[in-house]
């Protein structure tokens, strides 16, 4: 029977009698096993000591330049022991101890698991910001002097669940508008953008079908 790779963690199994070395394979997917069934991390963002800890697993900073983002295990012969990097996949979830919360790997990158009754903040910096998976469930603020323009994108560019939820705040002196990307509908305007009402004032945007958008909330463009 050939070897074949399960679902889920794309363990091994299924090999035949005296194939691959079978014994260092096995040893290999029961490290993934022990590393990921109720995954947990050091950290996400402290650079990987050159010596790690007794079975430490850390993730990666996103910034660093090699193996960002993967998923490293401090393991090997006593003695003779080195980091392992798996290379992480959508939905993997892990504890990380230094921020006592949940990370899910989503669309490249490493995103905070929201928790009850919280609502994660992202500060925008740019002129320009197009909707992306991680901003799912967030509050966007602007913060500039200068006008932004927060676009949402096609189904296409981002496939965001319908039902999803975006809250968009303008915290600094600068307008920003909220623009539906060419193809997307925003129900709730004349037009295909918005700005906000001015310093303070926000709006949510709900998903409520493919390519449609709903915009309610402190609206200084006229309301269809």
């Amino acid at each position: 029977m050939p070897e074949r790779i399960m679902p889920g963690l794309g363990l091994r199994a299924f090999y035949d009698p005296g194939q691959r070395n079978w014994g260092e394979s096995l040893s290999q997917d029961l490290r993934r096993l022990s590393a990921l069934v109720q995954a947990r991390a050091t950290s996400r963002t402290t650079s990987l000591p050159t010596t790690g800890g007794a079975a430490q697993i850390a993730i990666v900073p996103a910034a660093a330049s090699t193996n960002a983002n993967a998923v490293a295990l401090w393991d090997g012969e006593p003695g003779a022991e080195a980091w392992v990097f798996l290379a992480p996949q959508d939905g993997w979830q892990i504890w990380i101890a230094d921020e006592a919360r949940q990370v899910r790997f989503t669309a490249g990158a490493w995103v905070e698991v929201p928790r009850p009754g919280i609502v994660p903040i992202r500060t925008l910096t740019a002129t320009a910001h197009t909707l992306e998976a991680t901003d799912l469930g967030r509050i966007i603020e602007t913060t500039g002097s200068s006008v932004v323009t927060v676009t949402i994108p096609t189904e296409a560019t981002v496939p965001f669940e319908t039902g999803t939820l975006i809250n968009i705040t303008q915290i600094g002196a600068g307008v920003a508008t909220i623009a539906a990307a060419p193809g997307v509908s925003l129900n709730g305007i004349t037009g295909g953008s918005v700005p906000l009402d001015g310093q303070w004032s926000g709006a949510a945007l709900t998903k409520r079908g493919a390519d449609a958008w709903v915009i309610q909330g402190a609206l200084a463009g006229a309301v269809a």
